[in-house]
């Protein structure tokens, strides 16, 4: 598995001579310590499996290359996400909402709501905004739950019971509340095949009891995959979210924890009305050294690897917009230097855009949650600070990130 940073000089040597000396590298006192140990007669197998991945990676581009690479690597995550596809098959489909009266709670309004996406596919969610809405428009928050049957109600703060209640606010919760409290309006869907709402029941077993496997089967079958299904669902929330009058479409924060925070991250990828970007606990290179794989196989896309190169290269299109990446200390489903090299890998990328205050990485004390201490003041920071506002672009419409000295 031949990395990404190598200089120049290393690049030039033959592959089988850099496996050899990154095998002995990591075999070293010193070298990086492995996530897990494969048996001895895989290793040179997943070596060469996992070797440099295709031409769509970041090489280094600055300038006028740098957005040449960023519109094709785009589009062809589009692509093999399968939205292209969905695209084609759903030109003609009207997404519907239906939205429910406001339930009035302490300090916030609360709506229920669904979106029909395609046909059949009805995604609830809730609809939160400040008690006291006045008169100027607010940023848009999109909260994105991962493996939690009950994740937009564990986000937003509608608890089934006090277990839940302890468990949601322990880890870091509630994320939709918090935003509102902070100013913005917040959309706090279910997540396809994640939320009990809207899985896939694998019947007779067959894909491991696993609801988000048996949604990524039928995926892959039909030309599109899970993470491309959950992308497409979000973006049309989106849709509607900045036709409301009392949203600000120019900002429009997206976070989640786990695999929320890495459908922030391809959403955030490819679409540019997402202002700010924080995936929480998922932000890591799809493997470690030795070729372990770290995210869900629910989250996999068929040829990534070999086509756009690592999870940092899909982080590294959300340049030059912010983007904040935190990681839990104590987290076992990550492995710290798979984590360090995507966050350094990132920053080349933010350095070439010029935009090197626009990414962040942080390390939470703890395990697998979210860090509102460390989240909310740069979402702040980047809301209000000089080098964070943003304007639309006059050709596209677009938001994006305010030129230097504007």
């Amino acid at each position: 598995m031949i990395p990404y940073d190598l200089p120049m000089a290393l690049r030039s040597l033959p592959a089988v001579v850099l496996l050899l000396l990154i095998l002995c590298a990591s075999n070293l006192p010193g070298g990086e310590p492995p996530f897990v140990e494969y048996p001895a007669d895989l290793k040179p197998y997943l070596a060469t499996l996992h070797q440099r991945p295709g031409s769509l990676s970041f090489q280094g581009e600055s300038g006028p290359e740098l957005e040449r690479w960023r519109r094709k690597a785009r589009g062809r995550l589009k692509d093999l996400l399968g939205l292209k596809l969905m695209e084609q098959t759903l030109k003609e489909f009207e997404p519907r909402v239906e939205l429910s009266p406001a339930q009035e709670r302490t300090d916030h309004l609360r709506f229920s709501g669904t979106i029909e996406t395609e046909p059949g596919i009805r995604i609830p969610f809730w609809l939160l905004k400040p008690k006291s809405i006045g008169s100027r428009p607010h940023p848009l928050a999109i909260c994105s739950h991962g493996h939690d049957r009950i994740g937009r109600h564990t986000y937003a703060g509608v608890w089934r019971n006090e277990a839940h209640r302890q468990q949601g606010t322990n880890r870091g919760g509630p994320i939709g509340i918090q935003a509102v409290r902070h100013g913005f309006i917040a959309l706090v869907p279910a997540t396809r095949g994640l939320a009990e709402e809207i899985e896939l029941p694998d019947l007779k077993g067959r894909h491991g009891k696993r609801p988000c496997r048996a949604q990524l089967i039928h995926a892959l079958m039909a030309g599109r995959t899970a993470v491309g299904e959950r992308v497409w669902d979000l973006q049309r929330l989106l849709d509607w979210g900045l036709t409301q009058p009392d949203v600000d479409p120019s900002k429009v924060l997206m976070m989640g924890n786990s695999g929320g925070g890495v459908l922030t991250v391809h959403t955030a990828a490819i679409d540019p009305r997402i202002s700010i970007a924080v995936p929480s606990c998922s932000f890591t290179s799809f493997r470690s050294r030795e070729g372990y794989i770290f995210h869900c196989d629910c989250c996999l896309i068929p040829r990534v690897q070999v086509e756009l190169g690592d999870f940092s290269d899909i982080g590294g299109l959300i340049s030059p917009r912010p983007l904040l990446a935190i990681n839990g200390h104590t987290d076992g489903l990550h492995h710290r230097p798979a984590v360090e090299r995507a966050v350094a890998r990132v920053r080349r990328i933010y350095r070439a855009a010029g935009a090197t205050s626009q990414f962040r990485h942080l390390w939470g004390a703890a395990g697998h949650q979210f860090y509102p201490d460390l989240m909310w003041p740069l979402i702040q920071q980047w809301l209000n600070h000089e080098e964070g506002r943003f304007h639309r672009d006059p050709a596209t419409g677009l938001p994006q990130s305010a030129p230097p000295g504007s």
